[in-house]
């Protein structure tokens, strides 16, 4: 029966695309960034693969003896040249940030590589030169990552619901491939799984490939004082040490409970369990971390997820049950997500495009150092369920408190030195109108792009603004020798800065 004789509405053929198009949107985002996303997840899926794998041939395969000696080893292998080689990073993304594409393609087929001869060397020394080879090259595809989201997101708000949408998407593919390879890994040993791994991370090449980031303009030589200025200002800085405080209590909560489990022998699912709780608990601050960011700062939420798993292992000092554990390690998996994006989102919108990779580069070394050093803390010794307790206690009260109030100076400091730059922004911006007034065309360009250079040490957010793009474009104008300035670039130099200072007035303001 025709539906419009029986007087039924009819349903649109394309109401299950649209269905469709908006679940892929929530998942992957917009078409702008969804390579990046789908391409992150898929990696993730071959992060879990090597995970299975050198779990189940370093760790769980081995008596519990031979099992610290490995893992040890191994941390010591990976991460000690990771400080030496790691500064190289950063200058290398931001050599090469007009093709971050290609360097994102490269990351992945990298990544590859050395899965392939990771399963050629299983148990042989050159084993952990590949290992390290793979650490490295995955370091810097997060740090590809950290430089192309400011680029597909212009607004600064929303860096930490697109960062989390990464991490949420990345997690749910990542446990599916976790479980996944646990089940394959009994068919093809922990080598075959690293080939699976192989295979997987060449996925993610093919589909980055699809990735259109937008033609910004970078400034390639920004001025010293301005990279310091921006990257190590006092909320950064402040920043940093919270999420250091974070990653140190995860490399040692990870490590510990590992080694008292087995000491303690308790069954494998107990501290399978663990794992699956202290993941679900960072998916959860998938979840809440954009929701939590329309209330907080990045900074007060970088103190929430220094705050969460503190009560808890206060009471886990008298006496430690596998409830208690189990929240414990839900809270850290939590407090390790928020921090995370507190900061990335933080260190996003404050470092200028062209040092996005070096500037992430030093700061991830420094979490990565940081979670060793507690991975090696809890390694060599035996510690007691509530002496384990007793050492995050004493790590996240003292940071909880010191961040606090770090955290306050900053703001303060922030304030003053916004109104500072301002009127110096200002004075610089006067000098432009008087050199217009006297035909100096170049002059009055350069001065006014040195005014909103000044202005973007109070707002950051200036750099992303069309207009400060264009103002640049005029400065490379007024910097070439043979060509002269006309007055209407003049003009509209000095009317840009005029906009974006009176920006930087109103942000400073609220």
């Amino acid at each position: 029966m025709d539906p419009l004789s029986a007087g039924l509405t009819p349903i649109p053929t394309d109401v299950g695309s649209r269905s469709r198009s908006r679940l892929w949107r929530l998942a992957f985002g917009d078409a702008r960034i969804a390579p990046l996303s789908v391409a992150q997840a898929v990696a993730g899926a071959g992060d879990a693969f090597v995970t299975v794998s050198l779990a189940g041939s370093l760790f769980f395969n081995l008596s519990p003896d031979a099992s610290r000696e490995q893992v040890l080893l191994y941390l010591i292998v990976t991460v000690s040249p990771l400080a030496v080689l790691a500064p190289l990073i950063g200058p290398t993304v931001d050599r090469f940030r007009h093709r971050q594409r290609l360097v994102a393609m490269s990351c992945y087929l990298l990544r590859g590589v050395f899965c392939v001869a990771m399963s050629l060397t299983l148990f042989q020394l050159s084993f952990y030169g590949f290992a390290l080879g793979l650490l490295i090259v995955g370091k810097a595809s997060g740090i590809v990552k950290q430089a192309l989201i400011p680029m597909l997101v212009h607004d600064p708000n929303l860096l930490v619901t697109t960062n989390a949408r990464l991490a949420r998407t990345g997690s749910i593919v990542g446990g599916i491939a976790a479980a996944t390879g646990l089940a394959v890994q009994r068919a093809v040993d922990a080598d075959g799984l690293l080939l699976f791994a192989a295979a997987v991370y060449a996925c993610a090449a093919l589909v980055i490939s699809r990735l259109r980031p937008p033609a910004a303009e970078f400034e390639d030589d920004l001025p010293t004082a301005f990279e310091y200025a921006e990257t190590h200002a006092p909320p950064v800085i402040v920043g940093s040490i919270g999420f250091m405080a974070i990653r140190g209590a995860v490399g040692f909560f990870v490590f510990t409970l590992a080694f008292t489990l087995r000491q303690a022998s308790e069954p494998k699912w107990v501290y399978a369990a663990a794992i699956g709780i202290y993941g679900a608990g960072a998916f959860i601050g998938n979840l809440l971390a954009p929701i939590l960011r329309r209330r907080f700062s990045d900074q007060q939420l970088i103190a929430l997820a220094i705050a969460g798993p503190m009560v808890p292992t206060v009471v886990g000092i008298l006496g430690v049950s596998r409830a208690l554990l189990l929240v414990i390690a839900a809270l850290i998996g939590l407090s390790t997500t928020l921090g995370r994006h507190g900061f990335d989102s933080l260190l996003q919108h404050r470092a200028p495009a062209a040092l996005r990779g070096r500037a992430a580069a030093r700061y991830e070394t420094r979490f990565q150092l940081v979670w060793a050093v507690g991975a090696v803390v809890a390694t060599p010794i035996s510690f007691p369920a509530e002496a384990s307790m007793a050492v995050l206690a004493a790590l996240y009260i003292p940071a909880l408190i010191i961040f606090r109030r770090a955290a306050n100076e900053a703001q303060v400091f922030e304030e003053e030195v916004s109104l500072d730059v301002l009127s110096r922004a200002g004075s610089r911006l006067a000098s432009a109108e008087e050199s217009l007034a006297s035909a100096a065309y170049n002059v009055a360009v350069i001065d006014a792009m040195a005014a909103v250079d000044l202005a973007r040490l109070s707002d950051s957010n200036l750099s992303m603004l069309q207009e400060c793009f264009d103002l640049s474009r005029l400065r490379v104008i007024a910097l070439d020798h043979a060509v002269d300035v006309t007055e209407a670039e003049a003009i509209e130099a000095v009317s840009l800065a005029k906009s974006l200072l009176s920006s930087a007035r109103v942000e400073s303001q609220q």
